[in-house]
């Protein structure tokens, strides 16, 4: 009868220590250990201090809630982990270019964040300079749009907020006088340039007033807002300092003749403006109860649970991020950039505010956007109500590149 020995590794490395050879637990599990892939590097710069944190604080819930949508609450794609690194450039483009080029110099080959126009603007060259894939946050400058190959972004531009508005100034009639009101950095820039073609084009006149971003005293602003009487004001802005702007205007009557036209902020905001804030005309590129699909149903559930709020003006934006990196990764293994460049332009998807495009000529990302008012509520508060939803292609910026995939 014949007896039949099963070698276990144990068994196995006796009878080689018997031969005077030598065995580890890692060469016996070499085919395993040979199909193991590092983690995948991801470099984040976000302004997590400064006057636009509460944006990024938003834009990163969202993105945490995207990302376990996205990889069916793994963390993985592809079955390898993701290595996410967080900076604070706390809102200096010195800092963040600093931060991207560590990250570059770390062998990162994806890189991501910021909500400062301005600091877009300069890390997106450093994506084409070093090859490699930059996926901007919620910046919102039309420059960012076709500026190379290698730069995308997960959020709105300008251009699609002024066509948002366009119907709510065409219908105030022509030959009235627009005053663009913002602050003198790339996004107000760019709402400018944006305002003064759409508005031009109905009839009107366009102005513009200019604030220094580190103002905080709105005084003379409201004053030579007063002087003007602008039949319109389209107030464009962002950050902390939007609530001292609107008391200063109200304060020197800046108000009581002009219709506002104006982006609304997030939910903190809500109550700044008091009941003059229920006759603004609102554009908004997020409200909750703006979408009825099933990513939009998981957000709000999401947020609740993890962070006992609702979803806000950014949150979206950050999931969609998330959508795009494991897109990117699942294309190109996180280290392919050109073939994660082919897997996101052209790529359409359903996101929290429902079907988006990154328009494959020069990334510009295509997306439904709102018309909204913002109504009080039986508990002294607000709320907003939409009124309409613009579709993508009602919206779509003009085409500013021709890349190839």
């Amino acid at each position: 009868m014949k007896r039949i020995f099963r070698l276990t590794s144990v068994t196995m490395s006796i009878a080689m220590v018997a031969l005077g050879l030598s065995v580890s637990s890692s060469q016996l599990s070499g085919a395993a250990a040979a199909k193991a892939k590092p983690a995948i590097k991801v470099g984040m710069i976000l302004e997590q201090t400064g006057i636009y944190s509460a944006y990024e604080t938003e834009w990163r819930q969202g993105f945490n809630i995207g990302l376990k949508y996205a990889t069916n609450g793994t963390d993985k794609v592809n079955g390898q982990k993701l290595n996410i690194n967080w900076d604070d450039d706390a809102d200096n483009p010195t800092t963040a270019v600093s931060d991207f080029k560590a990250y570059v110099g770390a062998g990162y080959k994806i890189i991501g964040g910021t909500g400062d126009s301005s600091i877009a603007d300069e890390l997106a060259p450093l994506a084409a300079q070093n090859k490699v894939l930059y996926i901007s946050g919620a910046a919102a400058d039309d420059a960012v749009t076709g500026v190379n190959r290698y730069t995308f972004r997960s959020g709105r531009q300008t251009y699609q907020d002024v066509q948002t508005a366009k119907s709510y100034v065409q219908a105030l009639g022509t030959g009235k006088t627009i005053l663009v009101l913002g602050q003198d950095f790339a996004f107000g820039q760019s709402y400018v340039t944006d305002a003064a073609n759409a508005f031009k084009s109905l009839g009107d006149t366009v102005d513009s007033l200019l604030v220094p971003l580190t103002t905080t005293d709105f005084t003379s602003t409201a004053l030579q807002v007063q002087q003007d009487h602008p039949d319109i004001i389209f107030l464009a802005w962002a950050g902390t300092t939007g609530a001292p702007l609107m008391q200063a205007l109200q304060q020197e009557g800046a108000l009581t003749t002009a219709h506002v036209v104006t982006g609304l902020a997030n939910i903190v905001t809500y109550p700044f403006y008091g009941t003059i804030g229920t006759s603004f005309n609102y554009l908004s590129l997020y409200v909750s109860a703006g979408s009825t699909n099933k990513l939009n149903d998981y957000l709000i559930k999401a947020m609740e649970q993890k962070y006992h709020q609702q979803p806000d003006l950014f949150t979206p934006d950050g999931f969609v991020w998330a959508q795009m990196l494991v897109r990117a990764i699942q294309t190109g293994d996180g280290t392919n950039v050109n073939k994660m460049i082919s897997g996101l332009a052209g790529w359409s998807f359903l996101a929290p505010k429902g079907e988006q495009t990154i328009r494959a000529s020069d990334h510009a990302m295509l997306q439904p956007m709102y018309q909204v008012s913002l109504v009080s509520t039986i508990n002294g508060g607000y709320k907003p109500v939409v009124l309409r939803t613009l579709s993508a292609s009602a919206t779509a910026p003009p085409v500013t590149a021709h890349f190839s995939k």
